[in-house]
């Protein structure tokens, strides 16, 4: 930790910038960083595909904080009280859409962001304001989500069939029907 931050300081200090691009001596550390969280993101994932009594919580982490006792899990959510309302926001669509990122960007990306793209007949379509929360896609599972084909791209509706998946794998069921 001392000598990345002892790196960082040194290097920030330097350049008088706060832009670090694929020139600047720190470009390979926001590399590091990223590289690093993909791999928590696929841990992540697999660890959710483990049955819950294969996990336990490692010897070092701390307890959880008091107020996740205020927020504990409840097995029918309400919208507005245990989550926001998610709003859509219509997006206009346009005969031509430019996306890509600059290479003067002031953030890090991947080889496959840069660059510029046109995508022509964009139509126009809703977007919510919020990611989507855990009580959202609870009503998407409670109301059927997992049974209607029309929510599903191609690949995810033929690995959901193939995984007999109606909710989410991880989630843990209640009653005889599961939370559903």
């Amino acid at each position: 930790y001392r000598l990345v931050s002892n790196a960082i300081d040194k290097h920030m200090g330097d350049s008088g910038s706060s832009q670090v691009g694929p020139d600047h001596p720190l470009w390979s550390m926001f590399m590091a960083f990223e590289h690093d969280r993909i791999h928590l993101e696929t841990s992540s994932v697999l660890l959710r595909e483990l049955p819950l009594e294969l996990l336990r919580k490692p010897e070092y982490w701390p307890e959880p904080h008091e107020s996740h006792k205020r927020h504990a899990s409840k097995s029918n959510p309400i919208i507005g009280k245990d989550f926001p309302a998610n709003e859509l926001v219509h997006v206009h669509g346009a005969p031509t859409v430019t996306i890509g990122k600059q290479r003067e960007s002031p953030s890090y990306g991947w080889d496959n962001e840069y660059g510029e793209r046109v995508v022509t007949n964009v139509p126009s379509f809703d977007a919510s304001r919020m990611m989507v929360s855990n009580g959202e896609y609870y009503e998407f599972v409670k109301d059927g989500g997992y049974r209607r084909k029309e929510f599903w791209s191609e690949d995810g509706w033929g690995w959901r069939t193939f995984r007999n998946a109606k909710w989410p794998f991880f989630w843990s069921q209640e009653g005889p029907a599961g939370k559903h």
